[in-house]
């Protein structure tokens, strides 16, 4: 195992307003998936529901490195999510930045290619 760093990982918090999660998820479906599918910066990206608060979205993204995390700041349609979402919210997402210390490489059938 190498002891290089494996790349430049967070994990966001977003809490929607109370009762607003699912128009939460659905601002993100319109403005996002394509933007980090088309985006080669990202190694991986999981939207999660939370099951121990109805109100929380997780969202884990890995990067290549940290300049393609700042890089994706600017992409447009996350720009439109951020519009879109604000009103959504009960206040700004949480963001922790983690180290990835290992990951399963995406095969063929795994949704990735």
């Amino acid at each position: 195992m190498s002891s290089a760093p494996l790349a430049h990982a967070l994990v966001l918090r977003h809490r929607a307003i109370s009762g607003k999660r699912n128009e939460l998820i659905e601002a993100w479906r319109r403005n996002m998936p394509e933007a980090v599918t088309e985006n080669d910066g990202h190694v991986a990206y999981v939207l999660c529901a939370s099951y121990s608060d109805p109100d929380e979205l997780l969202i884990f993204q890995h990067y290549r490195d940290a300049a393609a995390a700042q890089q994706f700041l600017g992409n447009p349609a996350y720009l439109r999510y951020l519009e879109e979402s604000r009103h959504l919210l009960s206040g700004p997402p949480e963001v922790e930045p983690v180290e990835p210390l290992w990951s399963k490489e995406p095969g063929p059938g795994s949704g990735a290619d």
